[in-house]
């Protein structure tokens, strides 16, 4: 698999989810029709067994990276963010099953109500079977998760 030609960073978190069959892990944006749309263009034409989701852990936080692509849309697209490491990560780490439900999320701020936030998850999904946790310091210069933590570390 070729490293992803563009990589989306502008969202802003990673969610997790345990109550489904498998626990889900969705990237989290605030536009809901910009998910959509990215959703259609990319992941949506991902083989499931093509996808694959890396949590490289350096220090205190980690790097979500997701990639797949698909030859049928000629779509090379890759998802990286650096995040902090929290409770939900680690139960997710502990409990995934060598399977998760891939989904995407939409956190914004509840301006009315009592919580302040509010979570939607849409439906498309797919599964990943591909997944690895690994350390920075154990990274190859020549691997994807290696060059894409450079090009993207401030």
């Amino acid at each position: 698999m070729s490293k992803p030609d563009v990589w989306v960073k502008d969202f802003v978190g990673v969610g997790y989810r345990y109550h489904d069959v498998y626990m889900n892990v969705f990237p989290l944006f605030q536009n809901k029709m910009a998910a959509f749309k990215l959703w259609k263009k990319t992941i949506e034409w991902w083989p499931d067994d093509k996808i694959k989701l890396r949590f490289v852990e350096q220090g205190d936080s980690y790097w979500f990276i997701l990639y797949g692509g698909s030859d049928f849309k000629k779509d090379n697209t890759g998802f990286v963010k650096k995040v902090q490491i929290s409770e939900n990560y680690e139960r997710f780490k502990a409990g995934y099953e060598k399977k998760a439900t891939l989904r995407f999320g939409i956190y914004k701020e509840n301006t009315k109500g009592d919580k302040k936030y509010d979570l939607e998850i849409l439906k498309k999904s797919k599964s990943v079977y591909d997944i690895a946790f690994l350390q920075y310091s154990d990274l190859a210069p020549d691997s994807i998760e290696w060059q894409v933590i450079q090009e993207n570390k401030q």
